[in-house]
């Protein structure tokens, strides 16, 4: 009999990914870096080559394309088929860099790919395997194929203009830190994080600091314990206010915590909510206030979530008035819960500084940014992802095709 074969320990899968990735060579030179090996800078670093440059793609992470196994709560919500401009918080620059058949460009670039796709509600395009492990991999084939150097375990450190490009410096990973040098024509930026934009600033690029996006709200209710509702669900209509001003909308899915509420809905919003706005939810709007008050005439459990009626209930006595706190529950906005893992961060390179046509500085010749490094950000539901493939798309095609 076959013995079953023991499942690697994560302390093992790590030394396995860092003996792999000691065993790739980064040359001395390249005509393209491109620091960062996610989503943007995968494809970014593809287009880039099969253009007829030579890539080296340093990426911190021991793996590249790791971040892009988490999207989607790892099914990837890989795009969006209402992919629109004005969902961004730059659309003007979005717009620019994008174009008309945005959709389609990345359509094409995913079927060059071999990957397959499907649509679900709310426009949400996934891989027809649902993983986001078969879009990671179809990335890495492509840039085995284009030649594509993928050098994992490698922090870029700084980034100075020589005569003929730039100097890229970085640390590895293999337990000795040593700093190495690459030698190149042109970077790409493809991430972000304070400690990349580091980088970029000392090429006096402006940038606006990161701060956690898509995540659940902090919350506190003026009638219900909040703890009492931890883990319902419901479908509901959520108004943001300001000083009694709509200032977003959005329906969907609320979730509730004892901290406050989550879900698709509570994300999107979290992208334009401040500490004191004021939350007001309608949780049965699919019913108006006088059928509900009909059909709850003797209980509010048939028209809502039993334990959040009863919670209701309880706090104000009757059903009618259970009903019209149902349909307006109001909540203040204390803060955002970003310890509960926020899907994209606010913040990044300014994007004025950059030419929509290529995401060339104007300052810096040579020196392209795509994907987070930029200060774009998008709602849940496969804009981030989009945006990150287009833009990569953009830097690509623009540093790719002059050889040193």
């Amino acid at each position: 009999m076959a013995r079953k074969q023991r499942r690697m320990t994560r302390t093992q899968m790590r030394d396995a990914q860092l003996v792999r990735a000691s065993r790739i060579d980064v040359p001395p030179r390249a005509d393209v870096c491109v620091i960062g090996g996610g989503a943007a800078g995968l494809v970014a670093g593809i287009v880039c080559a099969e253009r007829g440059s030579s890539v080296v793609v340093l990426e911190r992470d021991l793996e590249c394309g790791r971040t892009i196994l988490a999207t989607g709560n790892g099914r990837c919500n890989m795009a969006n088929a209402t992919l629109d401009p004005e969902c961004y918080n730059d659309s003007e620059f979005v717009h620019a860099v994008c174009g008309n058949d945005w959709l389609q460009d990345v359509g094409r670039f995913f079927r060059d790919c071999g990957l397959a796709w499907t649509q679900e509600a709310g426009g949400r395009l996934y891989p027809m395997s649902r993983q986001a492990a078969s879009v990671r991999e179809v990335l890495l084939e492509r840039a085995g194929r284009a030649s594509v150097v993928l050098a994992p375990a490698r922090t870029a450190t700084a980034i100075r203009r020589t005569g003929s490009g730039f100097e890229v410096r970085f640390t590895d990973g293999f337990g000795n830190h040593a700093e190495w040098t690459l030698g190149t024509q042109r970077v790409v930026l493809a991430t972000g994080g304070n400690a990349t934009l580091d980088l970029a600033r000392d090429l006096g690029l402006a940038a606006s600091p990161f701060r956690p996006l898509l995540c659940p709200m902090a919350c506190e209710s003026m009638h219900v314990d909040l703890a009492a509702l931890d883990g319902r669900r419901v479908h509901a209509n959520a108004h943001l206010l300001r000083r009694g001003n709509l200032v977003a909308r959005e329906s969907g899915e609320v979730l509730f915590r004892r901290y406050g509420i989550s879900g698709i809905a509570v994300f999107n919003l979290s992208r334009y909510a401040e500490t004191g706005d004021m939350l007001e939810l309608d949780l049965i709007p699919e019913l108006s206030e006088h059928d509900a008050l009909e059909l709850a005439a003797h209980t509010l459990a048939g028209i809502l979530d039993p334990v959040v009626a009863q919670a209701l209930s309880e706090t104000v006595g009757t059903s009618s008035a259970a009903v019209t706190l149902a349909k307006r529950f109001p909540l203040r906005v204390t803060g955002l819960r970003t310890e509960d893992g926020a899907q994209v961060r606010r913040g990044g390179l300014v994007c004025e500084q950059f030419d929509p046509t290529t995401l060339e500085a104007h300052s810096v010749p040579g020196f392209f940014a795509c994907g987070e490094a930029l200060d774009v950000d998008g709602p849940c539901g496969g804009f981030n992802l989009a945006w990150a493939w287009k833009s990569g798309m953009v830097a690509g095609m623009a540093t790719g095709g002059t050889s040193l």
